[in-house]
């Protein structure tokens, strides 16, 4: 079965390589799909779609360690990105990431991510 990737071998200044994983750490995610969204953000090239990059309401709960019932709340007072699929909500990774730093993914993309 073949790859459709490709290694990609670079130095860093150590403060950079400090910051690489304090991201990583921070997201829960691995160094390659960090890398990967930050060099498509700058190459205005839309974020390779992984299986682990949507969430349904119980792996959200987890990654922000709170119950579902907490995620729940925020979702119906729109305060969380999110969307109903029938009787279950999915996210991506990237947005509850956004959400968690501050950033409000809903208001930029009035059609993305949002209750309802």
């Amino acid at each position: 079965m073949g790859s459709n990737r490709s290694p990609l071998f670079v130095r860093l200044s150590a403060p950079l390589l400090t910051q690489l994983d304090a991201r990583i750490a921070a997201d829960g995610r691995t160094k390659q799909a960090v890398v990967e969204d930050l060099l498509a953000s700058q190459l205005d090239a839309p974020p390779l779609a992984n299986g682990d990059d949507i969430l349904d309401l119980a792996a959200v709960a987890a990654l922000l360690r709170v119950s579902e019932a907490a995620v729940i709340d925020r979702i119906t007072d729109g305060d969380f990105p999110a969307r109903r699929f029938g009787e279950e909500w999915r996210t991506s990774r990237t947005a509850v990431m956004a959400w968690l730093h501050g950033t409000d993914p809903t208001s930029d993309h009035k059609t993305g991510f949002a209750a309802g």
